[in-house]
């Protein structure tokens, strides 16, 4: 299969009025083999008579030996005329063949200037236009495939470059084309920008879940990382708000919490799990004491025991995280829903880190969606490869991304050698400190790295263990955020150093953790693990 660049969008998110050219697209890609590459929607600039002429060639194709063919697809019906073919457009008609010539000089001329001389032909798709075997003036016959021909379009295009000479210039070419540069990357603005693009492409959840209806009004949705599940949380609590409906969204994690209530309406009521366990205490039982070990247990087994008196007063519950909740904390939730309410549950089985029991709920209709929009690519690839997910998590970043780095530890000392210059990595990149984390695979208590005052250069910024009076987590005040992959569940940094993975066999545990700590990586992952931790990846990759 030939390689595409860039990547399609899913069916779902592309335009209609582009679907003849992804469908040229699609059958070229499946037709020509590993050695061509397809680029789509090319631009070009030049110079005319000193003012700047932008073009477009629809599909560029470049082949083993080097050469280039040029495709313009024109979809619906042409007219023949005067030697020539026109397309008619709503203001007016075009010209192809000249349009093909113009493109033609336009690539000679870009070329040129790179100091590339490759062999260039050009090419006419008229997908849904029967072209009479009769020449025509302006364009060869053989460069013009019409409708009775399409089937045959990847043979067609492998006859018409099959006669150019090899060239030693197909990584320039591929350079070119690809419009790569030799330059260092503000990798600031650019993870910027890949956020907005990534939040654009990911809206399919929050899309059509919204429209979905069911007999039992619950809608169970079992989304990889990255499918869009915040965004989806996110429009349910508006469009409830909007409607005038009471709406309740209740998570495990306190930071996802806390940005969920950063970018929803004041109107909608956002917590923890365990902070409408501690406000339902302070109402009826007094204010906790949150220095009491196991404080929190008890006060979710009073809220649990309260929760048959409670009034059913939500239209629309949302609980976000749902793999981390106790079957008993969402049937407490579920005695608020009014009996018309909607309840939408949200859940990954890939990022459940916790040993719950398992809840079902039957007459749900349950959304399952593999597609990850976050994590770049190439760290796609790496999760698929050593199996962390099922299904497999498709990705689709338009990021290729670098696959992440490896750094083996066999000390203590030597795992904070190799964190130090995994972060310094990350920096040469052009990452500033405050786009990287730092995520452990142990809690608080077995944690080397989260007592840690400093890592390298860099003063720390991590959870004391201890609360404030209102149950509020106790930060130190420091520059690098170092945090578990526990708790960060539910947040993303463009760049992550994910360290401290120290497990003797990868069973489903430790293939979980290693899940939800690298699809936190927006832009870039570099991994910090233990000799035996090696050999276990070595183990999968060799069987």
């Amino acid at each position: 299969m030939a390689l595409l660049s860039p990547r399609l969008p899913p069916p779902a998110a592309r335009q209609g009025g582009l679907y003849r050219e992804l469908d040229v697209l699609d059958r070229l890609q499946a037709s020509l083999s590993d050695g061509y590459e397809i680029f789509h929607s090319v631009s070009l600039q030049n110079d005319h008579d000193g003012l700047d002429r932008q073009r477009e060639i629809d599909i560029v194709v470049l082949g083993p030996a080097g050469n280039l063919l040029l495709i313009e697809v024109k979809a619906g019906a042409v007219t023949l005329r005067d030697g020539s073919i026109y397309k008619l457009y709503g203001n007016g008609e075009k010209d192809v063949a000249r349009q093909c010539r113009m493109q033609f000089n336009a690539m000679q001329g870009r070329l040129k200037e790179a100091g590339l001389n490759p062999h260039i032909a050009t090419c006419l798709v008229l997908p849904d236009y029967q072209v009479p075997d009769a020449h025509i003036a302006a364009m060869q016959r053989s460069r013009i495939i019409g409708a009775t021909q399409y089937a045959q379009l990847g043979s067609l295009v492998r006859e018409i470059m099959a006669a150019a000479t090899a060239t030693d210039n197909v990584g320039a070419l591929r350079r070119f084309l690809r419009n790569e540069f030799h330059v260092v990357p503000d990798l600031s603005v650019m993870s910027l920008q890949l956020r907005q693009t990534v939040r654009q492409l990911s809206g399919g959840l929050a899309g059509w879940v919204p429209r979905i209806t069911s007999p039992s009004r619950c809608i169970r949705v079992q989304a990889t990382a990255g499918s869009g599940k915040t965004q989806l949380a996110h429009r349910l609590l508006d469009d409830a708000v909007t409607n005038g409906q009471a709406a309740l969204y209740v998570c495990f994690n306190r930071s996802l919490a806390d940005h969920m209530v950063r970018i929803s309406s004041a109107r909608a009521q956002v917590l923890t799990f365990h902070e409408a366990c501690v406000a339902h205490h302070r109402r009826k039982h007094g204010e906790p004491d949150f220095t009491q070990a196991g404080i929190f247990a008890e006060i979710a087994a009073t809220y649990i025991a309260d929760s048959a008196e409670f009034n059913a007063k939500y239209d629309v519950l949302i609980v976000d995280e749902g793999q981390d909740f106790e079957p008993e904390w969402l049937q407490s939730l579920l005695t608020q829903l009014k009996d018309d309410g909607r309840l939408y549950l949200l859940e990954d089985d890939n990022q459940r880190l916790y040993e719950r029991a398992r809840f079902d709920l039957p007459e749900a209709v349950v959304v399952d969606c593999s597609e990850n929009y976050r994590s770049p690519r190439a760290i796609c690839d790496v999760i698929n490869a050593f199996g962390l997910a099922t299904p497999t998590v498709r990705s689709c970043n338009p990021y290729q991304g670098e696959i992440p780095g490896f750094h083996v530890y066999a000390t203590p000392e030597q795992l904070v050698a190799q964190t130090v210059h995994a972060i310094g990595l990350l920096l040469a990149q052009g990452f500033r400190v405050e786009d990287i984390v730092v995520l452990t695979g142990h809690g608080l208590n077995r944690s080397a790295l989260l007592a840690r005052e400093t890592i390298g250069s860099f003063s720390t910024r991590r959870f004391t263990g201890a609360y404030d009076r209102d149950g509020n987590p106790v930060w130190t005040a420091g520059e690098l955020l170092v945090e578990s992959v526990y708790r960060y569940k539910g947040q993303s940094a463009p760049a992550v150093v994910l360290a401290e993975m120290d497990f003797v066999e990868l069973g489903e545990a430790e293939r979980r953790k290693l899940f939800v700590g690298m699809t936190r990586a927006q832009v870039a992952l570099e991994v910090v693990v233990s000799r035996e931790a090696e050999r276990c990846f070595a183990g999968v990759l060799g069987a």
